[in-house]
């Protein structure tokens, strides 16, 4: 479906989200799904699935198998070493795309520090720990994550309202960057003159208003979710070794790595 022919593609597909894509079909049994989720299942894909509804096909099915694996998603207790679980996923991200540092040109407004994801982050781990307790934080929409979250004094409504708007006004940068050449990518130009134009489809007179606008963005999202995992503890190995011992997602999380490589 994501392959470009002459006539275009018809969507784009992340086959990975399935259950053990490494070792299913594309399509598989609910039944087969709901004991994948309940024996092997990991914290990612709670968060993953906080999203999932139908879009085609048995709208009844679909309702029924996401009502089946609702004791997966939303627990009355969850371990707080499965947000730091979480939160090694978006580790893993820095790592491999090494966009650890806040930048503008060249910057990845998605998976960058900073960016949507680390906004998306913020909302589905609190929604993970306190959504098992309150069906009101049971939302898809990760806006309206944050506005349950502030109604349930989890935030406060000023950190709501900065992530709110700071989530929007990335999404009109990312539309605004995939309309050019129809590509699927989240990064700023680093090129100056495409810079400026970009700029300017944007809507900006001064790339420099641009920049600051975006790096305010960028800088309020990445402190908020500092804040939110700074009382985060680290995983303790058997040996008393402190450090993070997190084993889950496809790439290597690089904080337990270097856990290992002390034992």
């Amino acid at each position: 479906m994501a392959t470009r022919t002459g006539d275009g593609y018809v969507f784009r597909t992340d086959l990975r989200l399935r259950p053990d894509p490494g070792a299913t079909p594309l399509a598989i049994s609910t039944i087969a799904a709901e004991t994948y989720y309940e024996s092997l299942g990991q914290n990612w894909e709670r968060a993953a699935l906080i999203k999932a509804r139908p879009i085609a096909g048995d709208y009844v099915a679909a309702s029924n198998f996401l009502e089946a694996v609702e004791p997966f998603i939303w627990r009355k207790s969850l371990d707080f070493a499965a947000i730091e679980d979480i939160h090694s996923i978006k580790r893993q991200i820095h790592a491999h795309r090494g966009n650890d540092a806040i930048a503008i040109e060249g910057h990845n407004i998605k998976l960058g520090r900073g960016g949507i994801r680390e906004i998306e982050f913020f909302a589905q781990t609190q929604q993970l720990i306190w959504g098992g307790r309150s069906r009101k934080l049971r939302v898809r929409s990760t806006c309206d994550a944050l506005v349950a979250l502030a109604g349930q004094r989890r935030i406060s409504e000023e950190v709501c309202g900065e992530l709110v708007n700071s989530y929007w006004f990335l999404r009109r940068i990312e539309n605004r960057l995939q309309m050019v050449d129809d590509s699927q990518t989240h990064t700023i130009p680093d090129n100056d003159q495409k810079f400026q134009q970009f700029t300017e489809f944007l809507g900006y007179r001064n790339a420099s208003l641009f920049s600051s606008d975006l790096g305010i963005a960028l800088n309020k999202i990445a402190n908020h979710y500092s804040d939110l995992f700074e009382s985060s503890p680290e995983l303790i190995g058997q040996d008393n070794i402190g450090g993070s011992l997190v084993f889950t997602g496809v790439d290597d999380d690089p904080a337990t790595l270097n856990t290992l490589r002390r034992m």
